[in-house]
């Protein structure tokens, strides 16, 4: 499977594959094989071609930060629906989706509020756990696909949004 993530700002579609020694990375026409470890101390060595380097990371979501060899580098992963939403001209923040089988338990928006990123679209209920779906981006909401008290299942379109002015 591609993976697609950018290193300071330039991207990258990258394929890791298993080998009989372990991974292999494809970047492009480049092979190498790698491995990440942890060494006695709690320090994580990256392995690639041969070489170990020792490296500090940090974990944001979708956003890693690594202090490499002096250098610092912040790679983004982005899903591929995303990309390949974007690559076709669209946005996957156009449509939030359930991420599991529910019941609608709130409902704070309507067609035509504005909303800014961040904030509460819709509250769903799922084997009696609470769950806010908030909003990937700001925009104008379109619809919203379920009322109160009704059920829908996983991946089903919640609320579909459309930039200001559309």
């Amino acid at each position: 499977m591609q993976h697609h993530v950018s290193v300071n700002d330039i991207p990258y579609r990258l394929w890791l594959g298993r080998s009989a020694d372990g991974y292999v990375l494809h970047v492009g026409d480049a092979v190498a094989p790698v491995a990440l470890r942890q060494d006695g101390g709690g320090q994580i060595i990256l392995e690639a071609n041969g070489r170990q380097v020792s490296m500090v990371v940090a974990v944001d979501g979708d956003v890693i930060h690594i202090h490499l060899g002096g250098e610092a580098y912040r790679l983004v992963y982005t899903d591929a629906v995303t990309f390949h939403a974007a690559e076709a001209g669209g946005a996957a923040g156009d449509v939030v989706r359930a991420p599991m089988p529910g019941v609608v338990i709130a409902s704070p928006v309507a067609v035509g509020d504005e909303v800014a990123a961040g904030d509460t679209l819709i509250v769903i209920e799922s084997m009696k756990l609470e769950t806010a779906i908030k909003s990937p981006r700001a925009g104008v909401v379109e619809s919203v696909s379920f009322a109160l008290g009704q059920t829908f299942d996983r991946d089903a379109i919640l609320v579909k949004l459309v930039s200001e002015g559309e």
